[in-house]
């Protein structure tokens, strides 16, 4: 049998055997539709836009002074001043307007707040509106923004894995950062897998007043974003009690070396056995000495009567929303025996009147709007949608006042995030990050909390967001507008090209796979192996932060194009009955939607991407099931014979259990990579080996090219 290869030294396509070239016409061609094929694919890593404007720092001679309003300080010996001096970036004095326009020179400026409200800034303690920043279509810039329009200054960002981290690094490098942000390092994923001891490569930080701190490590001890919640009764008969990701010992030993290494501890801890559990680890790893590292719980959103306060003797921060989902409440209601242990806000408060209680809106799964939250400490009501949707009986009683709400949403939440020495209260020396509000919360009515508005957002001494209503408040000042994502997009025109090539070149293939079949067997061979390799260099790299969400659909377009055109070679072999030839149009047109809704979801920005994903495999899938059943007596693939058929049985593993895993799991797409991947290796590569079949015409030997 002659021996076939394919010479990287030159570019023709050339048969060892018999030494002849591809007709030139069909060479050329091919070399054209693969250069049209793969522009596309190169335009869109260029052309990259910056992602945001340099902060300038605030004049640290400038004097601002703000009277005539009402200042909550949200301090405990001055709770509520007229007048507030700003110098550069710090407070410099609070007190009566006589007392602040004394200090004016000649140079001060002087901000008249008529009856306004002045407070520090929002301090959201746990959220993703910038980690999750491209899913909800946002640039870091644009992300940011929203938080500053809210209202809020300081946050905590409690999942950052390694390509996050050098994201926002660069960024704040750059100068664009503008809210000042804490970062948790993630140990664990949602879904219990450990992610290795990669956070210990940076270290925490404690500068006061930097943009950008790491302050701790972020660990899942149960469900809730992955699988269920870890609950001591079953939400319904049969169900279960819920996902505990790790035994006692395992966590105690997690936590026990992100203490050792100086890092604040934040344990995911949604149910009540979740909570007791993280409860008996930190008591253990604290071994009896004060909380320094503000180690805290994220949700703790289920708690027995006995363990509240526990908190307050461990001096562990609950980090709670505020917002109840009554509008959308997250799973059926907790059985009326439980009810009382669900959210239980001011048993907390009751029973440790000492301790922090820090607040998040845990963005983008609640609102980013901190009035909502507001309304949902003081009232239980949603306005999820903007229709307010009432709370159960039992919640209507488990309240807290305004001030107090207040003060969690400020001071309480800085302590979480080890600020609170900078911010979180307005007190000469610490930072000037504060906001004006159009109401008092205090006064208004509570059902109206939701409508308040932040008129001006300062964070350091420096206006970064201004209502064009109130320019009086900002003279001079212009709202900027946040730069968008960059589009990655390439001309229009070249877009609808690159889809056109997607649909049309395998089809055309297709429809003239007899006339050309000696071409198109080692073309379509050659294309299958190149889909598997590249399939298998996906799934080696989804274990690595090697992409980003703008360009990992696009990845899937080549080797998807690639698949098509590799089933066209499996049809050029096959010649006996129209079901078989059927069932290969189906895998065809799988094949083509799977690499169309790359290009759809990523270059059009149309929601039928998806669908045209799953459509695409199942329809592949399918095809190659229908092929394989006729093709088992070895009519294409000797002693390979049923091939096709294990491989599209594969392909719907990885998409029947997606419907069982959390949308978080990463396994399904690794195994339908390893499923594409390895199949169409071997399919390639049996492609170019298969013998001819002997119904086709009747070719010479020196017509059989391969690559």
């Amino acid at each position: 049998m002659a021996r076939r290869n394919f010479n990287l030294a030159s570019i023709p396509l050339v048969i060892e055997s018999s030494g002849r070239k591809l007709p030139g016409r069909a060479n050329q061609a091919l070399i054209g539709c693969g250069l049209l094929l793969l522009l596309p694919l190169i335009l869109i890593t260029c052309g990259r836009a910056p992602e945001g404007v340099p902060r300038e720092p605030a004049d640290p001679s400038r004097l601002t002074l703000y009277f005539n309003g009402t200042i909550l300080t949200m301090t405990e010996g001055q709770p509520q001043v007229e007048g507030m001096a700003v110098r550069g970036e710090k407070i410099e004095a609070t007190g009566s307007d006589e007392e602040i326009l004394a200090l004016k020179d000649g140079a001060a400026a002087l901000i008249d707040l008529d009856g306004r409200v002045l407070m520090p800034g929002f301090v959201d303690a746990h959220t993703h509106l910038l980690n999750d920043h491209r899913s909800q279509g946002l640039s870091l810039d644009e992300a940011q923004y929203q938080a500053l329009k809210n209202g809020i200054t300081s946050l905590g960002t409690l999942y950052v894995d390694e390509s996050f981290l050098r994201e926002i690094q660069t960024f704040d490098e750059s100068g664009f950062l503008r809210v000042r942000s804490g970062l948790y390092l993630v140990a664990s994923d949602p879904c219990g897998s450990e992610k290795g001891a990669w956070w210990k490569e940076h270290p925490p930080s404690r500068v006061p007043g930097e943009m950008l701190r790491i302050n701790g490590v972020k660990i899942f001890a149960d469900g809730g974003s992955c699988g269920r919640v870890a609950l001591s009764f079953e939400l319904q008969p049969g169900q279960g009690t819920g996902d505990l990701w790790f035994t006692q010992d395992e966590l105690q030993a997690m936590v026990a070396e992100v203490d050792a290494a100086g890092y604040q501890a934040a344990i995911h801890a949604i149910g009540d056995r979740a909570v007791v559990q993280a409860l008996d680890v930190l008591e253990t790893v604290l071994a009896g000495r004060p909380n320094t590292l503000h180690h805290r719980m994220e949700h703790v959103s289920v708690i027995p009567p006995e363990q509240i306060a526990r908190f307050g003797e461990l001096g562990i921060v609950p980090v709670l929303i505020g917002e109840y989902p009554s509008c959308t409440p997250y799973g059926p209601p907790i059985p009326g025996q439980y009810a009382q242990m669900e959210w239980p806000w001011r048993a907390l408060r009751e029973e440790n009147p000492g301790l922090p209680l820090a607040w998040h809106t845990d963005v983008p799964f609640q609102s980013p709007n901190p009035f909502d939250h507001l309304l949902g400490f003081a009232t239980r009501l949603d306005t999820a949608g903007r229709a307010v949707c009432p709370p159960a009986e039992a919640l209507l009683d488990d309240t807290l006042p305004v001030e107090e709400a207040l003060s969690m949403m400020t001071i309480q939440s800085a302590y979480a995030l080890g600020r609170d020495e900078e911010v979180g209260s307005l007190a000469p020396g610490k930072y000037a990050d504060f906001i004006v509000l159009a109401a008092n919360p205090l006064s208004v009515e509570p059902a109206k909390l939701a409508e308040n508005r932040v008129l001006l957002t300062v964070v350091g001494g420096r206006t970064e967001y201004c209502w064009p209503a109130s320019q009086e408040l900002c003279p001079g000042f212009a709202n900027r507008t946040a730069v968008p994502l960059p589009d990655l997009r390439p001309p229009t025109a070249v877009r609808w090209l690159a889809a056109a090539l997607l649909l049309f070149l395998p089809l055309a293939a297709m429809a003239t796979r007899r006339r050309y079949a000696s071409h198109m067997q080692p073309i379509s061979g050659f294309s299958g192996i190149l889909a598997g390799a590249i399939w298998l260099a996906l799934l080696f790299m989804s274990f690595f932060p090697l992409w980003n969400e703008d360009t990992s659909m696009l990845l899937l377009t080549l080797p998807a194009f690639l698949m098509a055109v590799g089933t066209t070679g499996i049809a050029a072999l096959w010649r006996r009955g129209w079901f078989g030839t059927l069932a290969l149009w189906l895998a065809l047109l799988g094949a083509i939607a799977f690499s169309e809704s790359s290009v759809v979801s990523g270059w059009f920005r149309n929601d039928l991407g998806w669908g045209l994903f799953i459509l695409g495999l199942l329809g592949h899938a399918i095809g190659l099931i229908l092929f394989g059943s006729v093709n088992l007596r070895g009519r294409v693939f000797p002693r390979w014979n049923a091939l096709p058929l294990i491989v599209g049985l594969l392909v719907l593993l990885p998409l029947a259990s997606s419907s069982m895993l959390p949308e978080s799991s990463d396994w399904p797409i690794r195994m339908l990579l390893g499923v594409l991947g390895g199949g169409w290796l071997v399919i390639g590569w049996l492609t170019i080996q298969a013998p001819r079949d002997s119904s086709h015409e009747q070719m010479n030997d020196a017509e059989q090219v391969v690559l």
